[in-house]
């Protein structure tokens, strides 16, 4: 008897470890097109966080059933965020390319790839830095914040090459930002000379402009037209190459359904039901129609 109660003493004094609650969420989405093809995605990603006792922040998901599954674990703090698992491939590089002279790795400038590794972002004052390394490539940047005034620089030892960190390079920058103008520069260590821009943004009742101009010969002019869920927009741009190209797209929204088209012929209507989408496409001759459920 006595030996029970020390041991029922003994296990109410033990400190028990704080149980994070875990988040769960996913879709299915299916395809059907006008050809007779069906396709069927599903993903589900389990996720927690917890703050724990000296105040820094524990979080983990891992995506199951995606076409890669993986996981990320991070600790962030005063010391900043230290991520190790799936992370962006370039994203240490890329935070201190302000100039944008180096594309994002996926060749485009709006889609990652990703790779397993371990990455590192803190901020002190004015200056950020950030690093990282997953066995093929390690790299590091630095960008400082003044008044409107960022300079940036990265570095990257990479040992096979991509669309655009592509082996030992570096590359410097600044930004400056003042009302409506703002103006870049930049040089990367693959290139002859550096590339400035300037670009004006405004908007003049329902009619937002912006307009870039490159010392590259480059050069875009957009304007977006906006009235009662209407919304026109125009695009003009020249490449440093020459290469022209224009395009002209609407889209109206009323209430959960938007509808869009554009000089391609391609049009599309979508419609909003909550935890479910439904969207039908019609684009090269082809029709399409989506469902989606998430949750």
């Amino acid at each position: 008897m006595k030996k029970s109660i020390i041991a029922l003493a003994i296990a109410a004094a033990l400190p028990v470890a704080a149980q994070a609650d875990a988040t769960i969420s996913g879709s299915v989405k299916v395809t059907y097109a006008s050809g007779g093809a069906v396709t069927n995605t599903a993903a589900l990603k389990i996720a927690s966080s917890e703050v724990l006792a000296n105040g820094m922040t524990a979080t983990a998901s891992m995506n199951i059933l995606s076409s890669t599954d993986s996981g990320v674990a991070s600790l962030a703090g005063d010391f900043g965020t230290l991520t190790m698992g799936k992370i962006d491939d370039d994203a240490a590089f890329q935070a201190g390319d302000i100039g944008g002279r180096v594309g994002d790795s996926s060749g485009t400038t709006t889609t990652n790839t990703y790779t397993n590794g371990v990455h590192y972002a803190g901020t002190v004052a004015n200056l950020t830095v950030a690093a990282q390394t997953n066995g093929t490539s390690t790299q590091a940047s630095a960008t400082y914040d003044f008044n409107g005034l960022a300079l940036g620089f990265a570095t990257a030892d990479a040992a096979a090459a991509t669309d655009g960190v592509t082996g030992d390079m570096t590359a410097v920058g600044a930004t400056y930002s003042f009302g409506d103008l703002s103006v870049k520069v930049g040089k990367a260590s693959t290139e002859g000379k550096a590339v400035g821009s300037v670009t004006y943004a405004t908007t003049v009742e329902a009619i937002a402009i912006t307009a870039t101009a490159s010392s590259d010969s480059s050069s875009s002019v957009k304007a977006v037209y906006t009235l009662d869920g209407i919304a026109l927009t125009a695009k003009a741009a020249r490449s440093s190459a020459g290469v022209t190209s224009n395009s002209l797209s609407a889209t109206y929204t009323s209430g959960d359904l938007t509808l869009t088209a554009d000089d391609s012929n391609t049009v599309s209507a979508a419609l909003d039901l909550g935890n479910a989408d439904l969207s039908v496409k019609r684009e090269t001759g082809t029709t399409t129609m989506t469902y989606t459920v998430a949750f």
